[in-house]
């Protein structure tokens, strides 16, 4: 998966939530991790829409989800 891709949808997603998309930066620990939960989703299911994959591991990172 592109790493600039996820990047940019992920920020976009922080944005729905009140928070400035550089609350991760590319490369950062919880970037790492985030692109880490949305890659093995998308690979336990490949017809699995990338938006709601990253939308729901973005709202996971923001709650603190222990599911995150």
């Amino acid at each position: 998966m592109d790493r600039k891709l996820i990047y940019k949808m992920a920020a976009g997603c922080l944005g729905q939530y009140g928070f400035d998309g550089s609350l991760i930066k590319p490369g950062s620990r919880e970037f790492e991790e985030l692109y880490r939960r949305i890659e093995e989703k998308k690979n336990e299911d490949a017809e699995a829409d990338l938006h709601e994959i990253v939308e729901d591991a973005v709202y996971g990172f923001v709650t603190g989800s222990p599911y995150f």
